[in-house]
């Protein structure tokens, strides 16, 4: 993962076409009754935009490529549209065909393939509590003042099924890829909330535990504005928010960076560099990544040769220019993927990056305009040779004189993940939470449906030299408590991390 790439150096750059011209309304809506009048034209279009959806993949997505012989992804490819089709005969409202889709995305097993509905359901149920998951126990952490008596209760059960094969097939299957637990976490609290998914059942009577002490409830589904459900949803994932700034915190440092892509975060970036001196000889650095999402890891990377010197940064991580895939990795060679680097070249991020970087998407677009043009699938080779191991003694030493440590949450997902990578492999002492994952296939672009009433993504290119998955990062040192307070988790640091992590 050390090669520079348009997916590390740039912000996620989403390419928005027009919608088509048959978008025009929005769904009918019955104000009185709250729900969608059955109508036998939503199987008709929800069918034509999984076909359109499964073309995207077939005819961009890397992993499709005859030559790439990635037979597992083919296989989740067509089982994936066969379910899709299958379930769009049955479909009679827009809640349908929004998760047929959902569906769809979910069973691709990639966080960046999703669908992004044009309208989203402004008027769900739920229960009036929501649970959120803590390890294995599926705890209820909000509720209103009629249900306040089940705050801190456990969810067992529901109508006879454990909670976990519940969520399972109610959630995992529309929200999360489920092999992955930070995934369980961040759609948790989903798991009482009726968007009017005509795929699964929605609970009736429910088992919790409390002090020792088991009740079946009834639950009572009742109408909640979307926004305001969703400020709680987001509180009961049970993620933080590092914010973005550097601050004193005991006698070493603590530096937050939220994101890797705003103003902010370069701001930090810049105030790392000139604040490198006194970071350095401090007994400990932290870098807490909670809440981001991605970005530039191009970010991270500045930040460690900051704080342990740029040659440390390059023998033990290679040069960013190292790159056995072409000028950008391995761009499937679609006239799709094309047109995206096309659009890439008028980007302001790419304008106004360095002339590194203009050349790089010049070189990628050349590259791949040229494997199209003789038949190729990929604009570069696919795989790449071990690298030459690099004895640690050959290694110059760092600059830092204490210890580096990183902090990472549930939300930590693409170019996150790469500067966890890059962390973990430069010695940095991982706490907090589980990351997200993320695959080999990078560089992301979605563009709307036939229909007009959804968007889809593909992913475009491949990191020849990055494992199949990447991540989830599993903490050395994992943080049990609420990773949003941040007074209590910077006690811990000093209290308990610090002895732990040593030199």
């Amino acid at each position: 993962m050390q090669k520079l790439s348009l997916a590390r150096v740039l912000a996620v750059v989403l390419a928005v076409v027009a919608a088509p011209a048959a978008f025009s309304q929005a769904p009918s809506w019955d104000a009185a009754t709250f729900k969608a009048p059955a109508d036998a034209r939503w199987s008709r279009i929800a069918a034509q935009d999984a076909q359109a959806a499964y073309e995207l993949l077939r005819d961009n997505h890397p992993g499709a490529a005859p030559t790439l012989h990635d037979l597992a992804f083919q296989e989740r490819l067509k089982n994936a549209r066969t379910l899709a089709l299958k379930r769009a005969r049955t479909v009679t409202s827009y809640q349908g065909y929004l998760f047929v889709l959902a569906g769809f995305a979910t069973d691709m097993a990639d966080k960046h393939i999703w669908s992004r509905p044009t309208f989203v359901v402004n008027l769900p149920l739920w229960t009036e509590f929501i649970v959120s998951k803590r390890g294995e126990a599926w705890t209820v952490t909000d509720t209103e003042p009629d249900h306040s008596d089940l705050l801190g209760a456990m969810l067992i059960s529901c109508d006879g099924e454990a909670v976990q094969d519940l969520a399972r097939k109610n959630v995992g299957g529309f929200h999360a890829v489920w092999s992955i637990g930070a995934q369980q976490i961040q759609n948790a609290p989903w798991l009482l909330v009726d968007e009017g998914n005509p795929f699964i059942k929605r609970p009736k009577v429910c088992v919790f535990e409390q002090h020792g002490q088991r009740r079946t409830s009834t639950l009572e589904w009742v109408r909640i504005k979307r926004e305001n459900l969703l400020p709680r949803i987001k509180n009961a994932i049970g993620a933080g928010a590092a914010g973005f700034g550097i601050r004193r915190v005991g006698e070493g440092y603590w530096i937050a960076l939220q994101d890797l892509q705003s103003d902010r975060a370069r701001e930090v970036v810049k105030a790392v560099e000139a604040q490198k001196a006194a970071l350095r000889a401090v007994p400990f650095v932290v870098l807490d990544l909670r809440g981001n999402g991605g970005g530039s890891s191009l970010m991270g990377r500045d930040i460690a040769a900051s704080l342990m010197g740029a040659a440390v940064v390059d023998a033990r991580l290679g040069s960013m220019l190292e790159n056995c895939g072409g000028p950008d990795g391995a761009w499937r060679a679609s006239e799709g993927n094309i047109k995206q680097l096309e659009y890439l070249q008028t980007d302001p991020l790419v304008r106004r990056g360095s002339a590194e970087i203009k050349k790089m998407v010049q070189d990628t677009l050349q590259a791949t305009r040229e494997a199209h043009a003789q038949g190729k699938d990929f604009s570069g080779p696919i795989s790449c040779p071990a690298p030459p191991t690099t004895a640690v003694t050959g290694q110059p030493p760092s600059l830092m004189q204490g210890r580096l440590i990183l902090l990472t949450d549930n939300l930590c997902f693409s170019s996150c993940l790469a500067v966890t990578d890059d962390f973990r492999t430069l010695g940095a002492f991982h706490i907090g939470q589980t990351t997200d994952a993320a695959t080999h296939f990078v560089d992301v672009r979605e563009q709307y449906l036939p229909s007009g009433y959804a968007m889809f993504s593909t992913l475009e290119s491949l990191a020849p030299d990055a494992p199949a998955q990447v991540g989830p990062y599993e903490p050395a040192m994992p943080y049990n408590g609420d990773i949003a307070d941040t007074a209590t988790l910077e006690g811990w640091v000093i209290e308990k991390v610090i002895p732990a992590a040593g030199k």
